[in-house]
């Protein structure tokens, strides 16, 4: 067993979203998203990983495809690897979304 502590990740930046690894193994990354009022990240895909967004603090938009999902905290949102994925803080307090990326076995 690991023990991480999810805090020590809430880095934030003036000039962009922060993304902050806490777990990396073969299969899986465990990561945090940290956003600024306004700051965004744009449409990408992970092929061949499903995704898995938890939203811990602030609200604001996901993009997926072209449709817009409003989330807040508490939020979770499942992206599948063919899923094409962007995120933008509307409110006016920091975001961070925990993330958790694995890799699809065929």
């Amino acid at each position: 067993m690991e023990k991480y502590t999810i805090h020590a990740a809430q880095q934030f930046s003036e000039e962009r979203f922060t993304k902050i690894n806490i777990i990396r193994n073969k299969r899986s990354v465990v990561f945090l998203l940290n956003f600024l009022p306004g700051q965004h990240m744009k449409l990408h895909n992970h092929p061949v990983r499903e995704l898995y967004l938890h939203v811990l603090d602030g609200s604001g938009v996901f993009i997926l495809e072209d449709k817009e999902f409003p989330v807040e905290q508490g939020d979770v949102i499942y992206c599948q690897a063919k899923d094409k994925l962007g995120f933008t803080n509307t409110g006016e307090e920091k975001v961070s979304i925990y993330a958790t990326m694995t890799k699809l076995i065929y």
